[in-house]
C-alpha cells in the first residue's frame, strides 16, 4: 500500500484503487477510443487538453473507511460532455445487500436504485431532527445566518463524498455541504441527486452567490482545458432536496480568511 503523503502515512492508495482504475480504464477506451478519462490515481499528464467528453473516475472513494472494515466508501463514474454532467453510476456497499446498491442516472432521463426510479419525498425545509452531511472544517470556514441557525440537522462526516452525495440522492441525508471537492469526488453523485429531484448549487472560489450548478471545472469558453487544470479545480458544493439545499445556501456564508483563522484559534484555546 502506498501513501499520497508518505511522511504522515494519510491519504491511502490500495491495490484495488488502481487496479479497479486500470480496469475501468481500458474498458471505456476500449468503447471510446476518442473519449478522455481523468482518474484521481492517475500519473498527471499536465497540458493534455481534455475531449469533448470525459469519463471522471474515483475507483475507490473512502479507502481508509475500507481499509479498516468500515462499509461506508463508494465507487464513482461521472461522464462529463463539455463540463456538464451527462451520465452517473455510484456503487455503494449497503447492509442486508450482499451485492450493494447501483445509483445511476442520465442528464433528462431521471435517477435510478438499480431498477428501481428514485422518487423524493417532499420536505418543505430543514430540519433539526434529520441528518446532514457536514465537513470537519465546517466551522472554521462558514458561518450560519439567523434563519438557519438551530436547523442545520445532525451533522455526520463520513470520510466519503462521493457516499454523501449517495445519501442525499436517496434522502437519507437531508443535505450535504462540501467544502473543497475535486472534480473525481463529484462528478457522477451531483447528477444523480439533480436527477433524483434534487438541488446542486456551487459556490464561487472566493466572495459571491451560489448557484445552480451547470458544469463541472474551469470554463471552456477559451477552449478544451488541460487535464491539470481539471485536476486543479474545486469548489464548495451544497446538495439535497429542492426545498432544502438552496435555504441552506442562502443562509451559508464564508469567513474571511482571518476570520476562519481566529475562531479556529480560539475553538482550541478553550479546549480542556
Amino acid at each position: 500500500m502506498d501513501y499520497k503523503d508518505e511522511k504522515k502515512e494519510r491519504d491511502p492508495v490500495t491495490q484495488a484503487d488502481k487496479e479497479a482504475q486500470e480496469y475501468l480504464r481500458e474498458t471505456i477506451l476500449g468503447r471510446f477510443p476518442d473519449h478522455e478519462v481523468l482518474g484521481e490515481e492517475d500519473a498527471e499528464r499536465d497540458e493534455v487538453p481534455s475531449s469533448d467528453f470525459l469519463w471522471v473516475l474515483d475507483p475507490l472513494d473512502g479507502t481508509t473507511n475500507f481499509l479498516n472494515g468500515l462499509p461506508v466508501y463508494a465507487v464513482s463514474v461521472g461522464v462529463l460532455h463539455r463540463g456538464a454532467p451527462a451520465a452517473a453510476a455510484l456503487f455503494l456497499p449497503w447492509p442486508g445487500e450482499a451485492s450493494g446498491r447501483v445509483l445511476h442516472a442520465r442528464r433528462g432521463g431521471g435517477a435510478w436504485d438499480g431498477d428501481a426510479p428514485m422518487v423524493p419525498s417532499p420536505q418543505d425545509g430543514p430540519r433539526p431532527n434529520r441528518l446532514t452531511g457536514l465537513p470537519g472544517s465546517f466551522g472554521g470556514a462558514f458561518r450560519v445566518r439567523r434563519p438557519l441557525r438551530g436547523k442545520l440537522g445532525e451533522p455526520r462526516v463520513t470520510g466519503s463524498i462521493a457516499y454523501e452525495l449517495g445519501m442525499a440522492a436517496t434522502g437519507v441525508f437531508q443535505y450535504v455541504l462540501l467544502g473543497a471537492p475535486k472534480l473525481w469526488d463529484v462528478a457522477a453523485g451531483v447528477l444523480v441527486v439533480a436527477e433524483s429531484g434534487g438541488a446542486v448549487l456551487v459556490g464561487p472560489s472566493g466572495a459571491g452567490p451560489w448557484r445552480p450548478l451547470e458544469t463541472l471545472g474551469p470554463s471552456w469558453d477559451g477552449g478544451r482545458p488541460s487535464l491539470k487544470a481539471l485536476r486543479g479545480w474545486s469548489r464548495p458544493i451544497i446538495a439535497g432536496r429542492p426545498e432544502v439545499a438552496p435555504f441552506v445556501a442562502a443562509n451559508l456564508m464564508r469567513w474571511r480568511s482571518w476570520r476562519g483563522r481566529l475562531r479556529r484559534l480560539l475553538a482550541a484555546l478553550k479546549r480542556p
